[in-house]
């Protein structure tokens, strides 16, 4: 066989076996969008279109009940700049993000390096008292902290009496300086205890030979805790606190139960004010306005997630 010949097979298989491979690539192509396809027509009808339908309701004028509907551009969000409920329904969902966010992972963060290292004995009793609220449906744990709120026969002003202490005159449900403080202390009430089951799976996949490490050069527990621990489980710090203000953007069921953004809509948010315009005042089209709007904190937090997620992997 000439050497002409040789080159000529060599390259006749080369070809064949990229045919074979382009073949077998389009194939695994092929069976990983049909795979996908049935989740991404979810996503899309569950969750483009609706937002994009939400945005092109906010340039209209109409109400669900309504049989025709008006363009009139931007002039929704034009009169959100003048609307004081809405700047106070946005006041609000910051004062909870910030709050949230503060003692909701300050104090679980806490309870989960307490659980993890602090406690010898019944350490799944805890984990599951603290983590009990979360699993509680919305609607119970408003009913509850009702009962709690209650002015005459609530324990919460029976607490306040034990300390010598006068219980606000209007309850603490309708003073409208204490009711979104109120809504505070029952929100962290229920999720610092998902916040703490989070960090408590971070520490506890902290590798001991840290921990020995930091012993042999005479490190307290909390100087471990200091220098070992926090910075291990930064990324998880990151995901709750980002959780978290998502959460509190988004929280409507609380308020609804509690106040449903009263009194005077003291303890409206942007969830209530929403729900109270489309279904109450029959303002679909300005609701969906203020939805666009909630939308956009939303995407802000959404891409920051992403940004501090894969910043670690980038810099790897």
């Amino acid at each position: 066989m000439t050497n002409s010949s040789l080159v000529y097979n060599r390259r006749n298989g080369t070809q064949r076996r990229r045919r074979r491979t382009s073949s077998r690539q389009r194939r695994e192509w092929r069976d990983g969008y049909l795979l996908v396809a049935p989740a991404l027509v979810l996503f899309v009808l569950l969750v483009v279109y609706p937002m994009f339908n939400t945005v092109y309701l906010s340039l209209f004028n109409y109400g669900l009940t309504d049989a025709r509907i008006r363009f009139i551009g931007i002039n929704n969000f034009i009169e959100l700049t003048g609307d004081g409920v809405f700047w106070r329904s946005l006041r609000n969902n910051f004062t909870i993000l910030v709050v949230s966010v503060v003692v909701q992972v300050g104090l679980g963060i806490i309870l989960a390096a307490l659980i993890d290292r602090g406690i010898r004995w019944g350490k799944g009793v805890a984990r599951t008292l603290n983590f009990a609220p979360v699993v509680m449906s919305a609607v119970a744990v408003g009913i509850l902290w009702q009962l709690i709120y209650d002015p005459t026969v609530g324990l919460a002003n029976r607490f306040v009496n034990l300390l010598g202490l006068d219980p606000p005159s209007q309850g603490w449900l309708g003073d409208p300086r204490l009711v979104i403080y109120s809504i505070l202390v029952v929100a962290c009430w229920q999720y610092t205890g998902y916040v703490m089951i989070i960090v408590l799976a971070g520490i506890q996949s902290v590798s001991q030979e840290l921990y020995e490490a930091a012993a042999i050069d005479g490190a307290t527990e909390i100087q471990k805790f200091f220098s070992v621990t926090l910075p291990s489980i930064r990324n998880v710090i990151i995901a709750v606190v980002l959780i978290t203000m998502i959460g509190a953007m988004k929280v409507f069921d609380l308020v609804y139960i509690l106040t449903r953004g009263g009194p005077a809509n003291a303890s409206q948010v942007m969830g209530t004010y929403i729900y109270y315009n489309a279904f109450t005042i029959n303002r679909a089209g300005y609701a969906s306005a203020i939805s666009v709007v909630l939308l956009g904190f939303a995407l802000i937090l959404g891409f920051l997630q992403l940004r501090l997620s894969y910043r670690p992997s980038e810099e790897a």
